[in-house]
This record gives C-alpha cells, structure tokens and sequence, in this order.
C-alpha cells in the first residue's frame, strides 16, 4: 500500500541497528536516509540509530544524548591493566546515568589466555570506579564477551566471597566453590541502580543458555561440562542471596552469565533497543511518522527475541505506523514477516558475504531508494 500525504511531507523515521562488521548504526540510518531523499527529495526524515545491548550501545545512546566521556582502569579480561571509557548522560527529563560497554572490558577480540582463565573483574571495578563519582544509575551493555563465568569475577569485586575469599573466580575454578557469602562491605550496592541491557533473552543455562549458545564462539570446547559448572555455581549464589530466579530470567545468560550477575547484585535487565526509545522519550506524542524503516545485519527468528528491530516494531504498531525491515540478509521466516509491513534484503543478486559486506554502504542507498519508490508511489 501506498503511502500518500499531498497535503504535507512524508515523515519517516529511520531506526536501524549496526551491520555489524560492516556499518556502525549511524552510517546504517545515513545510507538509507540518502537513498529515501533521491526518491522523495520533500520528505522529513528522523534518523534514530539504535543498539540493542551489544557492542557500540554505549556509543549510541552518547551520542543521542550529547554525553561527556570519561575513563576508569580496570583490568580486562586478560588481567592487564586498561581504561575503560564510560559516558554520563543525562535523559530529557533531566534523570542522570552512566554507561559502558562490557565489551570494552572483556571483549572476545581482546582475548588472548584461555576462556577457562577469562575474568569478568574489571567490570566490578568499573561499577566501583563510577560510582565513586557521585553516580548512583550504572548502565552496562551487555553483549561481545569473551568470557562465560556467570559473572563471577564481577561478584567477587564487588560484595561476594567465594571460599572465604580464597579464590578469584573464573570459569574454570567454579567447581572449586564450596561456599558463598554476601561480604559486609557490599551495602554501598543498596544506594546503585544497576541496569543490564541484553540483545538476547538467554538464561543462564540450559539448551538455550549461555554456554550452549554462545559458549563455542568463545572457545569452550565441553558446552555440557560449562553449562552444568554454571548451574551450580548459580545455585550457590542464589541460596546465598535468598532465592530467587535470577538464572531463569530473560538476559541471564546474556555476556557468557553477566546478566545473571547484574540480576544477583539487584539490578535489572532490560532489553537494549527499549531502554534507548524509552530514553529518548520518542514513546507517545512524540512519535508522529508516517512510516518507519529498522534493519539490522541479519534478521532471523533472533529476531523477534528481543533484538533491535523486534522493539521498533512492536512500538511503531503501538502507534499504528507502518514498519518495514531493511536488512543485509533476511531469513526466510514466517514469524519475522509477519512481524513487519515487508522484510527486504540490500542484495539485489546473489553476491559473496564479503562483497555485501564491503559494498553495504552503496547497497543500502540503492535498496532504500527502490523501497520508498514502491512505498510511495
């Protein structure tokens, strides 16, 4: 169906994810911004690029919000000595919070010992570093880790003994906890709002947890023998803190089981994509488009389970807007185009995944150009 506005200009909003390994989200919202204006040279274009939690989203929701950046050293995942930029943002409505990728810590590229040997430390020592500085609201985007502890080396920064202190946790020593306790030096924690944002909704074990899925990529060669070393180690911290089904919620599993850590600190997990709209305030009255594009590198049935585009969705059907996905690859899924008012792909000819990849910028202007003449003739 057409869409047709004589009276008034076309109003689009471009909300895409990265492409990743190609285009930043930025350059994505750019590239179909120039192929909708060669087709509709009158129209009024909003470029939102999005995260949903991975890496770039601390950038992202920077660079919306006009943030200042600052550093903190920590150790990364290695155990070396690095500093790690974080940003303090404050939202339209005056709220104030901080933010950093997880991957600029621990990120799987930067990882040079043993994913048995991997610690999540460094990023407890960025929670404290932040918030000796006076900020109570910490964010952290979850997502590009090279480790798969369930978070325990960020536990033991920040209030948890394992074996009385006895050991520095990592993945390959969680079999030798045998007890865990809440240190008295936590209570700081109760005055820090600590936010996880995730881009999948793993738990922490299990047929879809973080071990099986996303465990080989990290170099975890035994997904069963990981997978069944973070049960009990969340187990032994969740009858330490009381209870609670920290391990079964959405994102636990998110970062190799960091999810599952923020959950037991008490924080919150939120999807990624949700948490920047909801930021930005683009909810309500705000949200006065006629059309919005979203995309990402790859759509599939990850899609849907939480991913960037999946939230632009279901808030522009929200508002009774018109939705399309532009993506670099589109799997041939009934669920996923249901979900949208057309699923497209930039390839136009079967092409190699290194062309696509080299070529997105151009491919994306040609593919957005064709899409608003169908969309608006």
């Amino acid at each position: 169906m057409a869409l047709q506005h004589p009276d008034r200009a076309l109003r689009i909003l471009i909300a895409p994810d990265s492409f990743k390994g190609s285009l930043a989200a930025d350059q994505v919202a750019h590239h179909i911004a120039a192929g909708l204006l060669r087709a509709c040279p009158g129209s009024v274009i909003t470029a939102l690029p999005i995260a949903d939690g991975g890496e770039g989203t601390a950038h992202t929701v920077a660079e919306r919000l006009g943030a200042s950046w600052l550093t903190a050293p920590v150790i990364d995942a290695n155990g070396a000595p690095i500093d790690v930029p974080f940003a303090l943002c404050k939202r339209p409505d005056g709220g104030a919070f901080a933010i950093f990728d997880v991957a600029e810590i621990v990120g799987l590229p930067a990882a040079r010992v043993p994913v048995a040997q991997r610690s999540t430390r460094g990023i407890g020592q960025a929670i404290r570093a932040i918030a000796a500085q006076g900020c109570t609201t910490i964010v952290l985007g979850l997502g590009g880790s090279s480790t798969n502890d369930a978070g325990a080396g960020l536990l033991a920064e920040l209030g948890f003994a394992f074996n009385d202190g006895g050991i520095d946790p990592t993945l390959g020593s969680l079999d030798a906890i045998d007890s865990v306790a809440r240190r008295s030096d936590a209570g700081w924690l109760e005055k820090i709002t600590l936010i996880g944002l995730t881009d999948v909704t793993s738990p922490l074990t299990g047929p879809h947890g973080a071990s099986v899925i996303f465990g080989p990529q990290k170099g975890v060669m035994d997904v069963a023998a990981a997978d069944a070393l973070l049960g009990r180690f969340g187990e032994k911290v969740m009858a330490a803190i009381g209870g609670g089904d920290h391990a079964d919620a959405a994102g636990a599993g998110a970062a190799g089981g960091i999810g599952f850590a923020v959950r037991a600190l008490g924080g919150t997990l939120q999807p990624g994509a949700a948490f920047i709209l909801d930021t930005l305030q683009l909810d309500g009255a705000a949200f006065a488009f006629d059309w919005v594009i979203t995309g990402e590198g790859r759509s599939d049935a990850q899609t849907l389970l939480g991913k960037g585009p999946a939230i632009v969705a279901a808030l522009a059907r929200r508002h009774g807007v018109p939705v399309t996905l532009l993506s670099g690859a589109v799997d041939d899924n009934a669920d996923l185009f249901r979900a949208f008012e057309g699923c497209f792909s930039v390839q136009a000819a079967p092409v190699t995944l290194q062309y696509a990849m080299d070529h997105a910028g151009a491919l994306l202007e040609a593919a957005a150009y064709n899409l608003a003449r169908l969309k608006t003739c």
